[in-house]
């Protein structure tokens, strides 16, 4: 059948495509296919799923900056739903535009990513589902029709005007999601098929909202918010204030603020004090360097203050967290119950 070939030629390419690019491996079982990121800065794995002919779901794990992607595969060009489950995704579409997926956003979209695929906090968990209409209508159109699913209504509907629509799902969407995403682990092809077939009778027959225009960035904008977070991280010891950055790129104090938040899901205050705390954890676990001047290293002249915004992040102090970290304690046991309180006993008598 030459709709089966089609098909079956679109999923093996975006799979053999992205077996080869670098640090990406292809795995095949007999019910999945799973491809695995492993480069020095993360790891990831994304695997597949064919609920139907013409429909594959494949759930991601990311904890990495980038995942790259094959010049090939953005030449395909499937009907896409994604749902990000946790995290942050930003995507460069095909017109040039980005787009930011938070945690319980979802798109739908004809348009596919350029070069690779960006998590800005550095973790992404998420669902995406492949459709080939022909392909479905050929081998499915029965099913489809006594389910009352119009897939091309849905195509022009949520793609007609820009080809991407971004929004944050509602409580029955963010339900549905959620029922895919239990099943990540231990999938049910039988159930998975259910809710997505539930999830499509759902996006046909709810009101369409107004898309989320604040999704969508250009270039230059991206570029910006980017280049202020290398500069603010640059030197943790420095308070560089946000004007002096806008006045650098000739926009606005608000501007700039909007496209950081836009980038990186946070303002930049809340980002800020994430870097540095961060930082003075790895600080503090690697090396021996006194914890006054860890606190200076990374902006904090008075030690109280560091000492207190360290312990609200990670519920211990500097010292105690230095002196855990030394012991070399597998991390399960932090949810061993009445476990801190007997380690802080312990270390109160180093």
């Amino acid at each position: 059948m030459k709709g089966a070939k089609q098909l079956r030629d679109m999923i093996y390419s975006i799979l053999e495509n992205s077996d080869a690019v670098s640090g990406v491996t292809l795995k095949n079982s007999p019910n999945s296919s799973t491809l695995l990121l492993d480069r020095a800065d993360g790891k990831g794995r994304m695997t597949f799923h064919t609920l139907f002919p013409g429909m594959t779901l494949a759930f991601i794990f990311v904890n990495a900056p980038v995942w790259p992607e094959s010049d090939e595969n953005s030449n395909l060009k499937p009907l896409l739903i994604n749902y990000c489950v946790s995290g942050r995704s930003e995507l460069l579409l095909d017109d040039g535009s980005y787009i930011y997926l938070k945690e319980n956003d979802f798109c739908v979209s004809e348009q596919t990513a350029q070069k690779e695929y960006i998590f800005p906090t550095k973790q992404y968990q998420g669902i995406k589902i492949y459709f080939d209409l022909s392909l479905l209508f050929q081998s499915c159109g029965e099913l489809l029709k006594s389910f009352s699913l119009d897939l091309p209504d849905l195509e022009e509907s949520y793609c007609g005007n820009h080809k991407t629509y971004i929004n944050e799902a509602d409580s029955e969407l963010e339900n549905i999601f959620q029922n895919l995403w239990q099943l990540s682990e231990r999938p049910s092809i039988f159930h998975l098929q259910i809710y997505t077939l539930e999830l499509l009778h759902r996006l046909l027959n709810m009101e369409i909202r107004p898309p989320k225009t604040c999704g969508f960035y250009t270039e230059t904008q991206v570029e910006i918010a980017k280049r202020a977070a290398q500069i603010l991280s640059d030197d943790l010891r420095q308070h560089i204030p946000v004007r002096q950055i806008a006045e650098r790129f000739s926009v606005s104090e608000t501007s700039l603020k909007n496209y950081f938040r836009g980038v990186y899901g946070q303002n930049i205050s809340t980002w800020l004090r994430e870097i540095r705390m961060n930082e003075a954890a790895r600080l503090l676990s690697d090396t021996k360097r006194p914890i006054a001047e860890i606190s200076e290293q990374v902006g904090y002249s008075n030690q109280g203050k560091f000492a207190a915004v360290f312990k609200k992040k990670f519920g211990l102090s500097p010292l105690e967290y230095r002196r855990f970290k030394n012991l070399e304690i597998k991390p399960r046991l932090f949810n061993t119950p009445g476990f801190i309180s007997k380690f802080l006993h312990k270390i109160s008598v180093f």
